[in-house]
């Protein structure tokens, strides 16, 4: 019985140098040598070990989109003071300054709320969702949460509810 390696070489300025892969490793070679992207995203959330680090840098990644959204150049509008901005808020806007300045985290959401029959409130629950986000990290990102104490206190609602 012969046994079947996969043998990776790369070539460097030094000189050509070549690895064999490990076992639980050659289904990626072989994904890699057939340039297979589905193969190989496969492959990688299949590995404990790789999806672990994966995990740890999109978690970087949106912390990052997080810090940028709630930047002093962005001038969010979840950021906002002005009682003009609170009267003219739509989801839109919370969506295009979403898919602007931190793709990820929305296409993360849009992911998370896809249906196949699409439901009339999506962007409301995506922008509820981000803004939701955005207020547990940075606490000056509030206008969702004063549009919503205006709402419960024009419907004379108690300190609980």
């Amino acid at each position: 019985m012969t046994s079947c390696y996969i043998q990776v070489n790369i070539e460097y300025k030094s000189g050509l140098k070549s690895f064999t892969l490990t076992p639980n490793r050659k289904h990626l070679g072989k994904s890699l040598a057939i340039r297979s992207t589905y193969a190989i995203i496969s492959d990688l959330m299949n590995n404990p070990r790789s999806r672990n680090y994966i995990l740890k840098k999109i978690g970087i990644m949106l912390r990052q989109e997080l810090t940028v959204m709630s930047s002093h150049k962005t001038k969010s509008i979840l950021g906002s003071l002005d009682i003009a901005d609170m009267k003219k808020f739509t989801w839109s806007k919370v969506l295009d300054e979403l898919s602007l300045n931190a793709p990820i985290l929305h296409s993360l959401l849009l992911s998370c709320t896809y249906r196949r029959r699409p439901r009339m409130n999506r962007d409301a629950i995506v922008g509820m969702c981000s803004a939701i986000l955005l207020k547990f990290r940075y606490s000056r990102m509030s206008m969702v949460q004063r549009i919503l104490s205006l709402i419960l206190r024009a419907g004379s609602s108690g300190k609980q509810v």
